[in-house]
């Protein structure tokens, strides 16, 4: 019996983890005749060894958040998010180096980053971690974990602006690019999608086995596929057309995050004056699109083009900006020129040797780079062309027809739709535009408005140079825009007969109305607030929404509100929502204290414009009583001598308290008490109001021990008590005598010493 041999085949899938071997085992005698096979197919999984390192997914860099000033502890203000290829990845989360006091920690397994602690945060304040993931099933020869590198981590206490997920944006654009127009990419069949993946630069990415989900059809913007190798970059929307899947690719996409949750209006403006006008973005998505048609060789138009991209939220909340530079490449839309349009030579010899230079020509072509390179070819087997370069280029034969003209072509604007913009205070005879039109005929081209002349309500056009500026008279421009359709008619100069067939043509001009920051901040109901708050309310309550408008337009006329700190003043009593103007206490008060019943608060509105112009509002909040100050007696305790022989309902002693507090807070009633011999309430009592002690029978006793009490007339009483003691005398005991019963006159000098006798009085 013939041995066996064996045949195999392998395939590896395309995720490079599993193979598969495919065993033949052939058994003949003759290898040629009649084998016969039996096939087993065995699969081997290759295992993954963790060597790859754990890298930070969060997205924008560097890392940024914001921490309610009140926050309680184990708040939730960031959570980091690491990814590691490895498939037996461990991560956990670390705070390496904490630049806030204690006052946040990290969730190692979850990696969310709380608060700590119960201490208020400061406004604007910056609390800075550095934080790191490691992979704790990645363990290195040092006996270390494979891990990422430190990143900051700033929280701001309060608000901060938004922040862009690039820190500037670049794109290249060709100049034959139409304007608002988008490319559309197509995918002929969804297995394609599958080798797609979707570049880290948003915080949330999407599996593209969701595409096969449905109602999911589109991509968010801004994002790059790679297909096969091939990068499509500002991917602005993907989505399924008639069963096959399509793209559409802006010029680039902007995209910023708020930190208060709120929608986000971008708006796109040019560095310098060169290139405004050439791009616009939305305003919801932030796409840039193409607004004017480009041409690289146009000495007008920049090469690159320097904007400056602002994203604001709405309700007057945070700006920020970001640089985004377009550069536009060339297309070889020109074609070679030569330097005159005929070229001769004369007294030629007919016997001239082979060789011999007869004359030089010479083109130019108005494009850049390898689209300039020019070749010469001459289409005379009989001559030859030297470029006389590296490498050696050919030229091009030229064909001359001459030709009659006629007054056939009429005039054609520079361009159809002029977009000039004006201030809004712009003055009479102000330069608006100036519309060029020409007309291949060679005619002479005069300007005017769609059926109106050269004067269209405030704007007049000079018909023979089409300078169009505001009219001499009253300006008053009062809308957002104007629209002027304006004429281009030829004269027909150009030929004989010219003038009988007479040509016009029309282009729009948009005059754009540019607002100025003329108008400040006005507190419209300032002369009406009058807020109250109670004494020893906590920090942070509510005491009044102040309002300002400013008649300004967009940015112009946002405002934000602060505090205006008196001179020399250490801090401030309120606090201002900038956003809103609604009015905080910042400490507590004290009415009987150094606050007093009446607090100034000033608030300042200040506009977004450049410069600012601001507006203030002064008023006085009234501090209202709060019954904290119990009756104080002017006395520790009141003894008193009685006679023994005192009439019944005579005035015995008066006692006196007072209270700090106002109105029923600091009224005081009187009552009194005996608590260490009770009967000694049946020889007295006490008037409410004035504190009298009066007696109500005859004394028969030597001593008598009362007690008062002062009580407020507040919701919730506070009182004070005090001792009375009342030693009875005998009726025959006399009172002191004054050796004299005048003393006086007694002089003494203004400039006596301090402790010098002035006189001396005596009683016995």
């Amino acid at each position: 019996m013939a041995k066996p041999y064996y045949a195999m085949t392998a395939l590896v899938n395309s995720d490079g983890l599993i193979w598969f071997l495919e065993t033949s085992v052939v058994r003949s005698t003759d290898r040629c005749k009649n084998p016969y096979t039996d096939n087993q197919r065995v699969i081997i999984y290759l295992k993954d060894v963790n060597d790859e390192v754990p890298y930070f997914i969060n997205r924008p860099l560097p890392m940024q958040a914001v921490v309610q000033l009140n926050a309680p502890p184990n708040t939730p203000v960031f959570t980091l998010q690491a990814r590691d290829p490895d498939t037996d990845h461990s991560i956990h989360y670390f705070i390496v180096r904490d630049r806030t006091g204690g006052r946040f920690e990290v969730d190692e397994r979850s990696g969310v980053v709380r608060t700590r602690g119960t201490d208020p945060f400061q406004l604007d304040m910056e609390y800075v971690l550095y934080v790191k993931a490691e992979d704790q099933n990645g363990r290195l020869p040092d006996r270390r974990f494979q891990s990422t590198p430190e990143e900051r981590l700033s929280i701001v206490g309060g608000k901060r602006p938004p922040q862009f997920y690039m820190p500037k944006y670049e794109a290249e654009i060709p100049e034959n690019r139409k304007k608002d127009s988008e490319k559309i990419g197509l995918f002929t069949d969804f297995e394609l999608l599958l080798h797609v993946y979707l570049s880290p630069l948003f915080d949330e990415m999407r599996s593209w086995d969701e595409l096969h989900k449905p109602g999911w059809k589109e991509v968010r913007r801004g994002t790059t596929l790679s297909v096969r190798g091939r990068a499509f970059r500002n991917i602005s929307l993907l989505f399924k057309c008639q069963g096959r899947w399509m793209m559409i690719m802006s010029i680039i996409s902007v995209k910023a995050k708020s930190f208060a949750d709120r929608e986000i209006r971008y708006t796109l403006k040019a560095q310098g004056h060169q290139g405004a006008g050439t791009f616009n973005i939305a305003p919801s998505t932030g796409i840039v699109k193409l607004a004017k048609e480009l041409d690289f060789e146009d000495l007008r138009q920049p090469h690159v083009y320097q904007l400056i991209v602002t994203a604001t939220e709405d309700s007057g909340g945070f700006s920020t900006t970001v640089e985004l530079t377009i550069r536009v490449t060339d297309v070889n839309d020109q074609s070679p020129k030569f330097e005159l349009p005929d070229y001769q030579a004369h007294n030629v010899d007919e016997d001239i040797a082979l060789e011999t230079s007869i004359l030089k020509v010479k083109a130019t072509d108005a494009d850049s780079g390898s689209n300039a390179e020019i070749e010469y070819l001459v289409s005379d087997d009989h001559f030859s062309v030297d470029t006389n370069g590296d490498p050696p280029a050919t030229g091009t034969a030229t064909v001359r027809i001459y030709t009659k003209n006629k007054n056939d072509e009429e005039p054609k604007f520079s361009q159809q739709v002029y977009t000039p913009n004006v201030d809004e205070n712009a003055g009479p005879e102000t330069l608006v535009t100036t519309v060029v039109a020409s007309d291949k005929d060679g005619d002479n081209v005069r300007f005017g408005f769609v059926g109106s002349g050269t004067k269209s309500g405030q704007f007049v056009i000079e018909d023979y140079t089409g300078v169009i500026r505001l009219h001499s008279g009253a300006i008053d421009l009062d809308r957002d825009k104007y629209e002027l359709n304006v004429t281009a008619v030829d004269d027909g100069s150009c030929c004989e007969g010219g003038h009988l067939s007479v040509h016009t043509s029309t282009a729009v001009v948009v005059v754009f109305i540019t607002d100025v920051n003329d108008k400040r901040p006005m507190f419209q109901e300032c002369s009406h607030y009058a807020p109250k708050v109670m004494e020893g309310a906590p920090n942070g309550t509510p005491v009044v929404k102040v309002h300002a408008t400013d008649e300004d337009k967009g940015v112009n006329g946002q405002v934000k509100y602060s505090i205006v700190r008196q001179p020399n003043q250490k801090g401030v009593k309120f606090t201002v929502n900038e956003e809103t103007g609604e009015v905080f206490t910042n400490k507590v008060f004290d009415r009987e204290g150094d606050d007093g019943k009446f607090v100034s608060v000033t608030v300042k509105a200040t506009d977004h414009g450049d410069p600012p112009l601001e507006g203030v509002c002064s008023f006085t909040v009234e501090i209202e009583d709060v019954n904290d100050n119990p009756p104080l007696f002017d006395r520790q305790k009141y003894i008193e001598n009685v006679k023994q022989d005192t009439g019944v309902m005579s005035n015995i002693l008066r006692v006196s308290a007072s209270d700090e507090d106002a109105d029923n807070n600091g009224a005081i009633v009187y009552s009194l008490s005996a608590p260490s011999n009770p009967s000694d309430l049946e020889y007295f009592e006490i008037q409410q109001e004035s504190g009298w002690i009066i007696l109500k029978k005859p004394l028969d006793r030597e001593k008598y021990r009362l007690q008062v009490q002062a009580s407020d007339k507040g919701e919730e009483p506070l009182y004070a008590v005090v001792d009375v003691e009342l030693d009875v005398v005998d009726r025959n005991n006399k009172p002191p005598v004054w050796d004299a019963p005048t003393y006086g006159q007694i002089f003494v000098r203004e400039n006596v010493t301090v402790g010098t006798v002035v006189t001396s009085v005596k009683a016995r």
